[in-house]
């Protein structure tokens, strides 16, 4: 009698704790995020023939959830060469939701297949993504939006404008006044916490009070080297050090026929840094790759590469920081371009600007990568 009084004691219980089982009536995404995505990057051999080839993209990818929209969406769009027949998705549900993809079939139904985080999803099919409730009785359905460039990347996007929307740099115009103020030949440009210019004597010049006064730089070549005309200057923070400027100084020479002269300089400003110097970078080094001499020099830094563009419409590249200069398919002036004559700057929202010294004319150019 105890042992038949003990088994239906534990049956009792056992019926108790199925009948108190609760499954949560809600559920929702909570995390969206693209795992693996390919690109297909079409570009040039050095033959000029076409090639693609395939690559992972790499940045990360931010995906807003509306919740109150049902609706899932990247504000920053992925590049246009992207395949998005093929995704792996890493996706999350609050109360143990069940996640669906949601296909339509050939007749239009709904086809659902439950998700799997290593199947790849075809998000130009999906109508919709759904979580069910973990009783199974009732669902939340998403619309996903993949937004993706319509452009396409790797190539200069060029857009005309007005002479009203150039950027303006109100610091370069007081160094201009400071500049011309003291006597100065030319003004050059400026870094961190130098401006430089070139004295009636073709001396090379640098103040560190905003223009106030002007002493010799220091060169660790001969001075009769230095550019003489068509001059241009860029600096850029240099990142293996703080405090710390790389700037180029190129133009051209009488003693050079073929080629600019470009000069470098590592530009120190922290307490106790040793006194910088102007370094001629030899033509040898250069292994023919030089920047051909030319007329309406400009040098910028765009793209995290520094350019210089020139009279004869074509950019040229240097990727080992003034060494070497290239010109690439990849980086191209507009096709409608009237002149050559050109002033070129860049803006703090990675746009490059040419404006036509002789035509007045306005372009603004993007790269999307």
């Amino acid at each position: 009698m105890m042992l038949a009084g003990a088994l239906l004691m534990t049956s009792c219980l056992k019926d108790k704790e199925e009948d108190t089982t609760q499954y949560y009536e809600n559920t929702a995404i909570t995390a969206f995020k693209l795992s693996c995505v390919n690109r297909y990057v079409h570009t040039t051999t050095s033959k000029g023939a076409d090639s693609v080839y395939k690559k992972a993209l790499t940045d990360p990818v931010v995906f807003t959830i509306d919740q109150a929209q049902h609706k899932i969406y990247n504000t920053d769009s992925l590049p246009s060469d992207c395949d998005l027949t093929r995704i792996l998705a890493t996706i999350s549900s609050i109360n143990a939701g069940t996640i669906v993809v949601n296909y339509p079939d050939k007749n239009g139904n709904d086809s659902l297949l439950y998700y799997n985080s290593s199947d790849s999803i075809d998000f130009t099919k999906m109508r919709d993504l759904r979580v069910y409730a973990q009783s199974g009785a009732s669902y939340r359905s998403y619309d996903v939006k993949i937004n993706v460039h319509q452009a396409e990347t790797g190539k200069m996007i060029w857009e005309q404008k007005t002479i009203a929307d150039v950027p303006t740099d109100a610091k370069r115009a007081l160094w201009e006044e400071k500049a011309a103020s003291a006597g100065m030949k030319q003004w050059i440009g400026y870094g961190s916490a130098e401006g430089y210019a070139l004295a009636t004597d073709g001396m090379l010049m640098t103040s560190k009070d905003n223009g106030e006064t002007w002493a010799a730089d220091d060169i660790d070549e001969d001075a009769s080297w230095l550019p003489a005309d068509n001059i241009a200057f860029a600096s850029w923070p240099f990142t293996a050090n703080d405090s710390t400027d790389y700037q180029l100084l190129i133009g051209t020479n009488d003693k050079s026929d073929k080629a600019c002269v470009v000069w470098r300089k590592i530009a120190e400003y922290a307490k106790n840094s040793l006194p910088s110097k102007w370094i001629l970078i030899p033509f040898e080094s250069q292994q023919g790759y030089y920047l051909p001499k030319m007329e309406n020099l400009n040098l910028v830094r765009f793209n995290n590469q520094v350019m210089a563009i020139g009279n004869d419409k074509k950019i040229y590249v240097s990727r080992d920081q003034g060494i070497t200069w290239k010109t690439t398919t990849k980086y191209t002036l507009p096709e409608a371009l009237g002149t050559n004559n050109l002033s070129a700057t860049t803006d703090e929202n990675g746009y490059l600007w040419l404006i036509g010294k002789d035509t007045g004319e306005v372009w603004r150019g993007l790269i999307i990568e």
